[in-house]
């Protein structure tokens, strides 16, 4: 199966090279993305007309970019009351979205509401989504009880909605139909979905969070665990960001699944009679897009705002509130900057954007409360009338994290660890100072961005406050230099070829 070039070709010659792919690829073939969000949410203006609004997520923001290359039809849950109204008025029916830079077709996988809550609110997050991003307090959660076994009834429910929905979507296409499933909330859904395919279907899956050992994996009932594992060797392609997490699929095959037969050297897992690819393919940045945004006129007047609120130097970050986004030890490596550092006093700014996140779940409400009271606490130590430390701004506005993101002096991404984490991938695209990264080595994308970046401990709060305190005081030569990689990195591996090496090898399972 392929591999990334060295030195890839140039940006332009790597867009060419897709859009034959795709031509090729899709001339007498269709394709069917599937998330448990999708591109767009439906809302209804004062006015009473339905208008659709892009949807939040790294995740949506680069898988969108597909559509510039093929037309594809995105299956998802409707994630607003409208969505539901828009799902129950055209069930079973495609329901167009084109813009500039879009162009879909959505259906929408409609459920009964409280089978849903239980399937996102309980199962997907937290229990998944903690599991996947080592948060369990082992000692006191989870616990396996009638009402966490009822809702693992409702995940497998939803999942073998979707199935039905992609099978009966894909016969209705009247040709051969390469499906792309999106993540955790869909782990069941290719081993509910394969057996109702025909043969010539392509069927792949990308994980988008970290996959842990199968020594954490046993925090899930066998039953469970077993299920998940068995279901996504139904895939023909498992793509994952990072080599390490990879290798942890593999791990947790071969340890916690009965039958799986694991070929380290060729990345590949065998199991009753099927044979899964595990492949890593590191997502990246939908440059165009995110330059064109850069350049808005809504850009510019938010960046406008935020300079009435920076400092002679500003450390940027920008989050969703998740304790895995570890926001509060950033903090306290800022309390200690300025406690060992205090030049920096009445100097220096953290301005945070931060986007609510799962405020249904109580643990998510918990981390925003201590969030802003660390946030008041180094205010109140530190600020005066002229002054104050930290800056939070609640709330998600794209726009207005891209101004930021321009700003900055210092880009603080310092997750406990994250899938990727594409703000250490857009931040080096469009900010304007030369600012300097300070990414933990919990990110994946710092196992791109070493070599530009500072790497820290994302436990370490003394190390992070050095680093703050060397990107701040670094030669203008040393950030430029150090910026000019990043951000030459971004360039030379763009969301456009996160698509076409999955592309790539889910042709190489075609036959002649």
């Amino acid at each position: 199966m392929s591999e990334s070039p060295v030195n890839p070709p140039s940006l332009r010659s790597r867009r060419a090279r897709l859009r034959r792919l795709v031509r090729q690829l899709f001339a007498e073939r269709s394709l069917i993305i599937a998330s448990n969000r999708g591109p767009v949410t439906f809302e209804r203006a004062r006015s009473g007309r339905v208008r659709a609004t892009r949807a939040p997520g790294g995740m949506v923001s680069a898988v969108s970019a597909i559509s510039r290359y093929a037309n594809p039809i995105w299956i998802c849950s409707p994630m607003t009351s409208v969505d539901r109204e828009m799902a129950e008025e055209h069930a079973g029916e495609l329901i167009p979205y084109s813009t500039r830079d879009y162009d879909f077709r959505i259906r929408f996988v409609l459920t009964d509401e409280e089978s849903y809550r239980q399937y996102y609110l309980t199962v997907s997050n937290p229990l998944l989504w903690f599991l996947q991003h080592y948060m369990w307090d082992l000692v006191r959660v989870p616990t396996f009880d009638a009402d966490e076994w009822s809702a693992w009834q409702s995940y497998q429910q939803v999942n073998q909605a979707f199935a039905d929905t992609i099978a009966a979507q894909a016969a209705n296409g009247g040709k051969p139909t390469i499906i792309i499933l999106q993540d955790y909330h869909l782990y069941l859904c290719p081993g509910a979905l394969a057996p109702l395919l025909p043969d010539d279907s392509l069927l792949s899956q990308f994980i988008h969070i970290p996959f842990p050992g199968p020594d954490y994996w046993m925090v899930l009932p066998p039953a469970i665990r077993e299920q998940i594992l068995a279901s996504l060797c139904c895939n023909h392609v498992l793509g994952f960001h990072t080599k390490r997490y990879a290798l942890s699929f593999l791990r947790s095959c071969e340890s916690l699944l009965p039958g799986a037969r694991v070929d380290y050297s060729e990345m590949v897992v065998q199991r009753a009679g099927k044979t899964l690819f595990v492949r890593t393919y590191p997502i990246s940045v939908d440059l165009r897009s995110l330059r064109r945004l850069a350049k808005a006129r809504k850009t510019s007047q938010e960046r406008q705002h935020l300079l009435r609120r920076l400092g002679e130097q500003t450390i940027v970050r920008v989050d969703r509130i998740d304790p895995s986004k570890n926001i509060v030890r950033g903090f306290k490596a800022l309390d200690l900057l300025f406690n060992r550092h205090p030049e920096h006093l009445g100097r220096v700014r953290m301005l945070g954007l931060l986007v609510p996140s799962r405020l249904g779940i109580e643990e998510y409400r918990k981390y925003l409360d201590e969030v802003i009271v660390t946030a008041q606490r180094l205010n109140l130590k530190y600020g005066d009338r002229e002054w104050e430390p930290v800056k939070l701004i609640v709330g998600e506005d794209r726009a207005r994290a891209i101004a930021a993101m321009q700003l900055y002096d210092v880009l603080l991404v310092n997750p406990i660890i994250d899938g990727m984490n594409l703000v250490a991938k857009e931040g080096p695209v469009v900010n304007e100072r030369d600012g300097v990264l300070v990414i933990s080595e919990g990110a994946g994308a710092s196992a791109e961005l070493s070599e530009a970046a500072l790497v820290v401990s994302p436990y370490d709060v003394v190390q992070t406050a050095e680093a703050l305190h060397r990107a701040l005081t670094m030669s203008p030569e040393e950030r430029a230099e150090r910026a000019t990689k990043l951000r030459s990195s971004m360039e030379q591996r763009t969301v456009g070829d996160w698509l076409y090496d999955q592309l790539v090898d889910l042709s190489q399972l075609l036959p002649d």
